[in-house]
């Protein structure tokens, strides 16, 4: 009976990584990769170059996008105004590889974005390096002509490494003051366990709320009922069995 919790386990991980929700594991204290975009103006910069040399805010969006991506842009500017502080560059980056400068430029006056911030596009390898790097998935829906796509906010250390990142599109400026102080030092700031917590929430762009996943909990459940069952099983019953055999030995002393 034990090779059989090979499968389970496999079919429970399986299921767990269809969860578009970047996996904190896989990018929390990682470096991302310096890859070359394309500004507004039309001119390849690296990722580097927007840092600034300070911590960099950072939010992958798209310009059609008529939903989440614009209560992005909000929450952003919503939190920095609440920062009071300056020592951190802020960058959105465009993952929709049709779209240009003149996209770029409209989006940018359309949403009301500071010239402060940093808008570009990532196109090809670019594009596949850092989305990779930051475990961020997005599927295309042809009928629709949308992206669907995590919400995100990431916080990156001057050097690229990732600090920490916040879910959804309203930001806690305290909690972000403390990723910003710790990608100054080049520490990370979200642990995994409150990575895979997060997980048990999703945010409905239509109300603009977050709600329980209870398909989540049920997927987890489901996974580990039949993991803790064989575990029963092939470890716990026989333990029981031993300790009763043991305890109730007609020959033992009193």
């Amino acid at each position: 009976m034990a090779p059989l919790l090979v499968p389970l386990l496999f079919l429970f991980l399986t299921s767990y990584a269809l969860d578009i929700t970047p996996n904190p594991d896989l990018v929390l204290g990682k470096k991302v990769p310096d890859v070359k975009l394309i500004d507004e103006g039309g001119k390849e910069r690296t990722l580097s170059y927007f840092t600034k040399g300070k911590p960099l805010i950072l939010s992958l969006i798209y310009t059609r996008c008529t939903s989440a991506c614009p209560m992005i842009v909000k929450g952003i500017k919503d939190v920095v105004k609440k920062l009071g502080r300056e020592d951190y560059s802020v960058l959105l980056i465009d993952f929709d590889e049709r779209d240009g400068r003149e996209e770029l430029k409209e989006f940018r006056k359309r949403r009301n974005i500071s010239k402060e911030w940093g808008l570009a596009v990532a196109k090809g390898t670019s594009l596949k390096s850092i989305t990779e790097k930051l475990d961020f998935k997005f599927f295309y829906d042809k009928a629709t002509d949308m992206f669907a796509h995590p919400n995100v906010l990431v916080v990156l250390s001057p050097d690229l490494k990732v600090s920490g990142y916040m879910l959804g599109v309203r930001y806690d400026p305290d909690k972000l003051s403390v990723m910003i102080d710790k990608a100054k030092r080049g520490e990370v700031n979200l642990s995994w366990v409150k990575g895979v917590f997060l997980k048990c929430f999703r945010f409905d762009p239509a109300t603009g709320t977050y709600f329980f996943d209870w398909s989540f909990v049920a997927m987890v459940v489901g996974g580990l009922i039949p993991i803790a069952g064989m575990g029963y099983y092939l470890l716990g019953k026989p333990l029981l069995l031993k300790i009763r055999r043991v305890r109730w030995h007609p020959h033992m002393e009193p």
